[in-house]
């Protein structure tokens, strides 16, 4: 099929039939998502074997890494909302000039970060983190801190592609990029013998590859998303502020859910360390259906962007509907497979070079059995949440996902201990009962949004 221009993109965006357009941008979005959690889990493994306790310290400290990775995630996010609505208008210079505020914002961002590695270990030990975790976790967040200022240029590319509706390309070089990790994980832990801070290190090297990929299609005068060194050291005045005041609580939510998940660890690691491991690991493999499912969704963002911003709510809102139907779809085809093949994934990362570790197998699947189930929630909620972003409505998110983790997944996790003695069975119906109760308030509210943009359209009022 040959690529299509940016003009010849942002048409198709406002006037093909929405149900094809979604699967054709998502499909490669989802493909890409299933194999980047496919080759997490692979990563995952590896940990495994070098032990539980090293397992679990690469759990712990991955969430910490994200909380660092979604303000990163989160300017971008957010911007490329504003982005796109310029895109769809039609306005190119104001498309140019953006995506390089984007720019400057995310170096500002790069040189805070870097100024936190000689703090590692004051940051791990002022937030309670294990004591067992420390002494290699340390070292492994520091080289996660520079790992994720590279992935930035990563995350551009990758907003700037999904704008252009370039989805294959992500696709082909992710899947390349997640091959090298999986080659890199291997030849330092299999062959080589080392420790978890080379599986941090192999995180590094692959992200400067796709980088350096990257780079030259960035700075591709002919794109209206051209990064320019002049814009970036002089941007129009205003410009960061809009960007910032939207992103913001994209951010901040990315941020918080990353935190909330450092203390559910926190409170699964009172059942013992290889709790958390075992967290860990039921997360990534039910992830494998919800990433894949997400895939779609994620898709469904930047058409809703750009569909507003073109005045075209009524469509939006039709691609918010048809989101959902092929979110449940995905889900349901994800999961029959995944739950054919769950007990050979769990045993794999139950197996350490001392052997099958049977009690922390079980400790797994008794999480999963629950964790696995949310992803109808996941599917729904996904669906209302990239509708939202895409309309701008980052506020709203911010609240949804404190809900979910300040209402419908810590306190419910303390209630449940209350009743259920076993910390596994507590851990997963916890992260049931939060991955599906937030697609409720989700849901309602996108379908009031949804109303009042139908009949804004219908009476050709402005919001």
């Amino acid at each position: 099929m040959r690529k299509l221009s940016e003009a010849e993109f942002r048409e198709r965006s406002l006037s093909a039939n929405v149900y094809i357009l979604i699967i054709q941008i998502g499909f490669p979005l989802a493909v890409f998502a299933l194999f980047a959690t496919l080759f997490s889990l692979l990563d995952t493994a590896m940990a495994s074997h070098l032990g539980t306790i090293d397992v679990s310290t690469v759990a712990y400290m991955n969430q910490l890494w994200m909380i660092l990775n979604s303000l990163g995630t989160g300017l971008g996010t957010g911007s490329m909302i504003l982005i796109n609505r310029a895109y769809g208008a039609g306005d190119k210079e104001k498309t140019n000039e953006l995506v390089n505020t984007l720019i400057r914002i995310l170096l500002i961002l790069s040189i805070i970060f870097l100024l936190m590695i000689p703090f590692a270990s004051f940051i791990l030990n002022a937030i309670g983190t294990p004591v067992e975790f420390i002494e290699e976790g340390t070292n492994y967040f520091r080289v996660l801190i520079v790992a994720t200022i590279v992935n930035f240029v990563n995350l551009i590319f990758i907003n700037v592609e999904k704008s252009r509706g370039r989805t294959g390309v992500i696709m082909i070089a992710n899947f390349s990029m997640m091959m090298l990790k999986f080659v890199l994980t291997a030849l330092f832990i299999y062959v080589l013998d080392k420790g978890i801070i080379y599986i941090a290190l192999a995180t590094l090297i692959t992200y400067s590859a796709c980088a350096i990929y990257a780079l030259p299609r960035l700075f591709d005068k002919k794109s209206i998303f051209c990064i320019r060194i002049s814009k970036v050291l002089h941007t129009r005045k205003g410009y960061a502020k809009s960007l910032i005041g939207i992103s913001c609580p994209v951010a901040v939510e990315d941020s918080a859910f990353s935190l909330g998940k450092v203390i559910v660890n926190s409170i699964a690691a009172s059942y013992g360390a290889e709790m958390i491991g075992a967290l860990g690991i039921s997360n990534n493999v039910s992830g494998l259906a919800a990433s894949f499912e997400n895939g779609f969704s994620d898709a469904s963002s930047a058409i809703v962007s750009q569909n507003y911003g073109a005045g075209k709510y009524k469509r939006a809102v039709n691609v918010y509907k048809a989101n959902i139907v092929i979110t449940f779809i995905a889900c349901f085809l994800a999961l029959s497979i995944l739950f054919a093949a769950s007990d050979q994934l769990i045993r794999l990362f139950a197996t350490s070079r001392d052997g099958l570790n049977t009690s922390f197998m079980h400790m797994i699947k008794r999480i999963f059995i629950y964790d696995s189930l949310s992803c109808l929630g996941i599917a729904l909620n996904g669906a209302g949440m990239d509708f939202l972003l895409g309309l701008g409505k980052t506020r709203i998110t911010l609240f949804l996902n404190f809900l979910k983790i300040f209402v419908f997944r810590i306190p419910v996790l303390f209630l449940l201990q209350l009743f259920i003695s076993d910390g596994a069975t507590a851990l997963g119906i916890m992260m049931m009962i939060s991955n599906c109760g937030i697609a409720i308030p989700t849901t309602i509210i996108c379908i009031s949004i949804a109303r009042k943009l139908c009949k804004t359209e219908k009476t050709g009022t402005t919001i």
